[in-house]
């Protein structure tokens, strides 16, 4: 941005309210964005070239009927107390996957299969297998004990 055009910049308001009272301000190199009762609802910071939305009291929503929702970082971290996702259709690909569960990891299914090219390792301090038909072990050689 040129010289002239950052004092145009400068020279407008500092701050812009709506009828109902939401502001919208210039604070240093930063971009506020509050609500009717002055608290912060979004931030541009130029400086550090970051953007927080925050809803301080109530939901937030993003919402996209007619199209779709992209986020797009370099590590993204979620915090939350429950996380519920539904979906018809979820495709994961990743190049490793590490799961820590202190209590229980359930799986409830139609049907289950997995598929490794390698080596499948299952390691516990007890594994029961219970089938109320068939079970069936098929290898060049089956070794017990």
């Amino acid at each position: 941005m040129s010289a002239r055009a950052k004092k145009a910049v400068r020279a407008v308001a500092s701050q812009v309210q709506t009828p109902g009272g939401a502001t919208a301000s210039v604070e240093g190199d930063r971009l506020v964005l509050r609500n009717t009762r002055g608290a912060v609802v979004v931030v541009y910071d130029a400086e550090r070239g970051s953007t927080e939305i925050t809803a301080s009291a109530g939901d937030l929503t993003l919402s996209a009927p007619q199209g779709r929702i992209a986020l797009s970082a370099s590590e993204i971290v979620l915090d939350t107390g429950r996380f519920e996702l539904r979906a018809g259709h979820i495709v994961e690909r990743v190049g490793d996957v590490y799961r820590e569960i202190e209590g229980l990891l359930q799986t409830r299914a139609q049907r289950v299969r997995t598929l490794v090219r390698g080596a499948y390792q299952l390691l516990a301090k007890r594994t029961e297998v219970v089938a109320e038909e068939d079970v069936a072990v098929d290898g060049k050689r089956v070794l017990l004990g």
